[in-house]
């Protein structure tokens, strides 16, 4: 193989590089229509058809546009996930391997916690749960929750918190006295 065909790039990066950049526009558009995207999923998913020069450029003008918008995906996103049932630390994990800021991750997460603090969200995920599995009847069935709780990211004082709210006192106090 000569070293001239070595070089030469898929036809189609070129198309999308020189001679219609409005295409990688257009792509960007039909992306963000079937779902919102970071700045940086979508920088991937672009990069993929197109040069880095090119790409950062479409992902500038999406902003200008306000249609790409990390700080409010980031809103979104952890808003939604908190009320599933996910901790703050958890959604945190999540956004950052989305390849969000960690300021945006960090003013969303405040922004969330302003309205709804860890110890809610796990009292709220913690009714839901119960509705569905029923409470605890035994020490086992709430050592198990509480490592159920644990596997999703809450932190002690949120377990101990929502414990106090939704599981009887009596049950409570046989398994912090360990009856």
């Amino acid at each position: 193989m000569s070293s001239t065909s070595e070089k030469r790039e898929h036809p189609y990066l070129a198309i999308m590089e020189n001679k219609h950049p409005d295409l990688l526009m257009k792509k960007a558009g039909a992306l963000l229509a079937r779902r919102a995207y970071t700045r940086g999923e979508l920088r991937d998913r672009l990069a993929k058809t197109s040069g880095k020069a090119s790409v950062e450029k479409v992902l500038d003008r999406l902003e200008q546009l306000n249609l790409l918008n990390d700080a409010d995906y980031s809103y979104n996103f952890a808003l939604c996930r908190i009320r599933q049932g996910w901790s703050h630390a958890r959604v945190k994990e999540s956004l950052l391997r989305r390849h969000i800021d960690r300021n945006n991750v960090e003013g969303a997460l405040q922004r969330i916690g302003n309205e709804l603090d860890d110890q809610s969200a796990a009292a709220s995920y913690l009714r839901t749960y119960c509705k569905k599995k029923g409470l605890p009847a035994d020490l086992k069935g709430l050592r198990k929750l509480v490592t159920h709780l644990r596997q999703r990211g809450y932190e002690e004082d949120s377990i101990s918190g929502a414990l106090c709210q939704v599981i009887p006192a009596a049950l409570l106090q046989r398994f912090e006295t360990g009856e």
